[in-house]
């Protein structure tokens, strides 16, 4: 079945997404006004200017979110909702986008927010003098803006994920005024100004960041909390200590020990999302020893993926052979994977005739030297000697882009559509390729997932892709992208962890 019909066309496709089902639900509880909400996360923030940030932790989603909105939005079943755009149309091809603007949005220092900000944002995002690289998730040339309220997206080719890639809150959807962040210069990052639910109150560097409810915010009913306060908490057992004590009332968990915990807490609740992506392990193909396949192949068959995930998440994150999750559509019958067979593994090694020395580069942080240490384990079984290099998550980032790594942890995030993040993490030409990987046949087969228009040559075209992947062990999917957060009873209405990021634009604490 095609993704969009022809016989209907594409417009006609993505209006069915707006339509309401006509059946009566018990309705929900009011939601509460006022009172003050604290969110522990991970780490501190990058800033709030794409352009100087470069990346956006899960961290920094979750205060940006407070601050700054994306065009459009989706419910917790994947359904397409306005935001900032009343709709977004596309041609008959999907080669051009027709956002129409919500009219009467302001930015926070009371100037009207207009198609020509949507265009000014992406431009700069675009423009290669600003060497921005999460440019590589857009498939976008250019946007205009031919009167306030409407903003046309021209892409590169035909596209049939923008309006959902756009949906989910990034480093590259979330909507800055670009004007005000180049008056501001480097100020800008400790000067947030948005159109979003919350204003700006003030930042104390690894200490918290505090935001107050927007009076002139666009959708009247919300926010309902009054204030909300996000703090950096890199330990995440004195995370979640905070949350039992009472001192911070949502966190971001990823510690299996915390999550089992809180499951038996009448006085916490956790809210879980199985989104797409993975948690993987990327091999820099341009380093030596692994930018021989032989050391690669031997580096994903030493690796005892469902065993380590037993140990490490206690059952609570299934292992997968492929970064394709469940909310991503796409289920490959032949995955290519290469099983776990330490002995396969040392002839490998001996076939490439020197010793293997790598150093593998994770964040600073309980998770990442646990899952380091299990990984450093299971090679030295296949005769493979790792070195463990702890480092905080800004320097991760860096290292990664920048391929001064050999072996690291990352993440592929829950998006929407699975393009923006195979294209990035695999076209040849991306920006965001820090594996270094070239193969021809990847990129066509990313080509025809990005640009066709028929669901079915998507989903085969990724599940071939993939056979070459896992063939040539450039990156090893560890486990599944399942986010957790953890929250006291009383709070309500956060939404899906899509990314990792906690929203409260509509949460809400009982009495």
């Amino acid at each position: 079945m095609a993704l969009f019909s022809r016989r209907f066309g594409l417009a006609a496709a993505l209006a069915a997404a707006f339509a309401v089902p006509a059946f009566a639900q018990a309705p929900a509880p009011a939601p509460v006004r006022g009172g003050a909400l604290t969110i522990g996360v991970e780490s501190d923030f990058e800033g709030f200017d794409p352009i100087r940030a470069g990346v956006y932790s899960n961290s920094t989603v979750t205060a940006a979110s407070l601050f700054y909105e994306t065009l459009m939005r989706l419910d917790d079943k994947g359904n397409l909702l306005p935001a900032l755009a009343l709709s977004m149309t596309p041609n008959e091809d999907g080669s051009v986008w027709t956002a129409k603007i919500r009219p009467n949005v302001k930015w926070h220092d009371g100037t009207p927010f207009t198609a020509q900000a949507v265009a000014d944002h992406f431009n700069r995002l675009l423009d290669p003098a600003n060497r921005f690289a999460g440019r590589a998730y857009l498939a976008i040339e250019k946007v205009e803006a031919p009167d306030d309220l409407t903003a046309v997206f021209k892409m590169r080719g035909p596209n049939a994920a923008l309006p959902r890639t756009l949906a989910q809150p990034t480093v590259v959807t979330l909507i800055i005024p670009v004007k005000v962040a180049q008056e501001k210069g480097a100020d800008y990052n400790r000067n947030p100004v948005g159109t979003g639910p919350f204003v700006f109150k003030e930042w104390r560097a690894a200490d918290r960041l505090v935001a107050e409810r927007n009076p002139d915010y666009w959708d009247k009913d919300k926010p309902y909390l009054d204030r909300v306060t996000v703090r950096p908490l890199p330990d995440s057992d004195a995370r979640y200590a905070s949350l039992v004590k009472g001192d911070v009332q949502v966190i971001w968990e990823d510690r299996a020990e915390n999550i089992v915990k809180a499951k038996k807490d009448k006085n916490l609740r956790v809210l879980q999302w199985v989104g797409s992506g993975a948690l993987v392990i990327p091999l820099n193909t341009q380093r030596e020893p692994l930018n021989d396949k032989r050391v690669r192949q031997a580096v994903s068959m030493a690796l005892n993926r469902k065993a380590n995930a037993a140990v490490l998440t206690q059952g609570l994150r299934p292992v997968y052979d492929d970064p394709f999750g469940p909310s991503s559509g796409i289920e490959c019958k032949d995955t290519g994977a290469l099983k776990y067979d330490p002995a396969a593994a040392r002839k490998l090694i001996s076939d490439y005739g020197k010793p293997v020395k790598l150093t593998m580069t994770v964040t600073a942080s309980p998770r990442g030297r646990e899952g380091a240490q299990v990984f450093q384990a299971d090679m030295k079984k296949a005769g493979i000697d790792v070195e463990i290099k702890p480092v905080d998550q800004t320097q991760l980032v860096k290292e990664a882009l920048t391929r001064d790594f050999q072996v690291t942890g990352w993440r592929i995030i829950d998006l929407a559509d699975v393009d923006p993040q195979m294209f990035a993490n695999f076209h040849s030409k991306s920006p965001i390729n820090f594996s270094g990987y070239n193969n021809a046949e990847v990129d066509r087969l990313l080509l025809i997932g990005r640009t066709s228009l028929d669901e079915n040559k998507r989903k085969a075209a990724y599940c071939d892709l993939i056979k070459i992947l896992n063939d040539d062990a450039v990156w090893l999917w560890s486990g599944s992208n399942i986010d957790f957060a953890i929250t006291r009873a009383n709070v309500r209405g956060i939404p899906a962890l899509r990314g990792g990021a906690v929203q409260v634009e509509g949460a809400w604490l009982t009495k």
